[in-house]
């Protein structure tokens, strides 16, 4: 009897550690559909000439929808109604234009009451044509654009296998940051549903070089070690930057930097020029990942030769990886 019993007891062990690994396997495996290639195809729809720099308001950013909601489209990313597209009406001069926020999402656990919403943002709009030179934005911020749609691509893929977040994550492309983030508090005055049931916004602004690391990152070598900063984190709550060091892998880690080079007065200066900005006066914490700014930042020069593919592919890992932490999918 003793010994049936140890051999059922042995079972069961062997049985919720072979369950473990299946839900750390799925989170794996959907890490796996993060590509170097797909992030190259994006950014260089984003900055092709064609586009004008993306300016808001224009013919030309209108044409650039089509690369992100494709991309959730295919990926499996929900539409909160009927569209991805978000339109609102803004004064550009003397003119009316009409800026545009893609916005898809990946719903949460049925089974959760209540759920609350984390927004993961990144701006599409550029500074377009100044003095007849076009300004292609590439890592600024074609970079965060391309990461939010492989990070979500990711997140979808693992919610079609039965992982769902136990939150909502909401998946927005902001229009018309360049011009004071209409796009992002617009998000908030007019097409959030709910914006108080929002408990985190993390902003991906310029997170595709590396040419701006933090003093530990330095190798003296071509290829700087990976690393991310983070700006804001004091405004979330501790769990999240738990999240966020726990993602960080063993084998491939990243320098994570949440002191903007330890220059308190860097940080809050940098903190202040985005889309994180809007959620924050609302009283909602929000995070900033970027790679920091470098001599290439709104320049014509900051075109996709100065995106270090191989770093980038491995932040959205970790990203993906982060927000499963945050939004439990990784239990």
């Amino acid at each position: 009897m003793f010994f049936r019993l140890m051999f059922i007891a042995g079972f069961i062990l062997l049985l919720t550690g072979n369950l473990s690994a299946q839900e750390n396997n799925s989170v794996s495996k959907a890490r796996k559909l993060i590509s170097k290639q797909s992030l190259k195809n994006t950014m260089t729809s984003l900055t092709d000439p064609f586009l004008k720099g993306r300016e808001s308001g224009t013919e030309e950013i209108k044409r650039s929808l089509n690369v992100i909601t494709d991309a959730f489209f295919d990926a499996g990313v929900g539409m909160r109604g009927e569209s991805y597209l978000y339109g609102f009406w803004y004064w550009k001069g003397n003119e009316r234009a009409l800026g545009i926020n893609v916005i898809g999402i990946i719903p949460a656990d049925s089974s959760v009451a209540s759920p609350k919403t984390l927004v993961i943002g990144a701006h599409y709009d550029g500074l377009g044509v100044l003095g007849g030179r076009i300004y292609p934005g590439a890592d600024n911020n074609a970079s965060g654009v391309a990461a939010l749609i492989e990070v979500g691509k990711a997140l979808a893929a693992l919610a079609s296998e039965g992982k769902h977040p136990k939150c909502n994550i909401c998946l927005v492309a902001f229009d018309a940051k360049q011009l004071e983030c209409l796009g992002s508090s617009r998000f908030l005055s007019e097409q959030t549903a709910d914006k108080s049931s929002i408990s985190l916004m993390i902003n991906l602004d310029q997170i595709g070089t590396t040419l701006a690391p933090p003093k530990e990152a330095e190798t003296g070598g071509l290829l700087p070690k990976n690393y991310l900063l983070f700006l804001g984190m004091d405004n979330a709550d501790e769990s999240v930057k738990k999240c966020f060091l726990e993602a960080n892998s063993e084998d491939k880690p990243i320098v994570l930097d949440f002191t903007c080079y330890g220059n308190k007065k860097v940080h809050d200066m940098l903190y202040e020029m985005g889309d994180q900005v809007s959620f924050r006066d609302a009283g909602i914490p929000a995070i900033v990942i970027t790679s920091g700014v470098h001599k290439y930042t709104n320049k014509t020069s900051d075109d996709i030769g100065i995106i270090n593919f191989n770093a980038l592919t491995e932040r959205c890992k970790y990203i993906f990886k982060a927000v499963c932490n945050i939004a439990g999918m990784s239990e």
